[in-house]
């Protein structure tokens, strides 16, 4: 009885506490969104724009039509992007693979009405993907969307001596790309973050791994993508993912990324939000054939 006295007390006094707050949002000013990444493959290239929205509007953002956009490589080597459907996507096919050159800077340059804009980046190393093992595994609770048993995958790639490589690992399960912010691994060295003494050394499970999501079945096409990344960009996705899985009791309150997205007049009041780097990819694609793992 005691008890019970207590839990009604205590419902009581958390009923009591709850006070309706109407919150008065207000609309932030509209900003350019340059959303920038790039590889140095022979295949199409683009950069998105499209302009800032309040955070309750949930219709697709607005593009920035008629801009200007340019990619600049040091030896002032220039390519043009157009946005050849008038939807904010400009593109560049470029005509070879590496027309972009290994640990050199780059520059994009965006002129959006009277605005000017740019970004710097480099292009760094990537190791080679060696491999790609899977083994079976069978979940102690049967998920509600997949099997309950099947098989579990990691690729195995090695750093380069020297301290400071930063990656980007995704994969593709049958062709399909693993989009949300959970489903990709940031690497430093090879491990998963600057200071674990990974450097030069095979990439650590949880990097590894990383690339699973749910378990997969016979047949099943899985593709690894390693990505090279800056250190900025490094640091941009890391806190992206800290933003958009924030939530619960102890959540902090949402903010602005910071991009290395600048105003050519640093005297303007208009500022760009978004991020642009360029990356090496290494690729690695295989299907799961049960008939390949050894029993137990």
């Amino acid at each position: 009885m005691k008890k019970l006295v207590g839990i009604l007390s205590l419902s009581l006094f958390l009923w009591s506490c709850e006070d309706v707050i109407d919150l008065k949002v207000k609309d932030g000013k509209e900003q350019l969104v340059v959303d920038a990444w790039l590889t140095d493959e022979a295949e199409e290239q683009s950069v998105t724009l499209t302009l800032s929205q309040p955070y309750f509007d949930n219709g697709k953002p607005k593009a920035a039509l008629d801009a200007e956009v340019l990619l600049i490589r040091e030896d002032s080597t220039i390519y043009r992007f157009t946005d050849e459907n008038q939807d904010g996507v400009y593109t560049f096919r470029p005509r070879n693979r590496n027309y972009l050159r290994l640990n050199e800077r780059v520059a994009l340059y965006v002129k959006y009405k009277e605005e000017e804009y740019y970004a710097v980046s480099m292009l760094r190393r990537v190791p080679p993907i060696d491999s790609l093992k899977y083994q079976s595994f069978t979940l102690p609770v049967k998920p509600s969307d997949g099997p309950k048993s099947g098989f579990l995958a990691q690729f195995f790639a090695t750093d380069f001596p020297g301290e400071g490589d930063t990656y980007l690992v995704r994969s593709l399960k049958n062709d399909t790309l693993r989009t949300k912010s959970n489903e990709y691994t940031l690497s430093y060295d090879g491990g998963l973050s600057p200071g674990n003494k990974t450097d030069g050394m095979v990439f650590l499970q949880p990097v590894r791994m990383g690339i699973n999501s749910g378990l997969f079945v016979h047949n099943d096409k899985i593709t690894v993508e390693l990505f090279s990344i800056p250190l900025d960009a490094y640091f941009f996705l890391s806190q992206l993912q800290t933003e958009t899985n924030n939530g619960g009791v102890f959540a902090t309150p949402l903010s602005n990324v910071p991009g290395n997205i600048y105003n050519l007049n640093p005297d303007s009041k208009e500022k760009a939000l978004g991020c642009f780097f360029v990356s090496r990819v290494s690729r690695y694609t295989a299907y799961i054939d049960q008939n390949q793992v050894k029993s137990d």
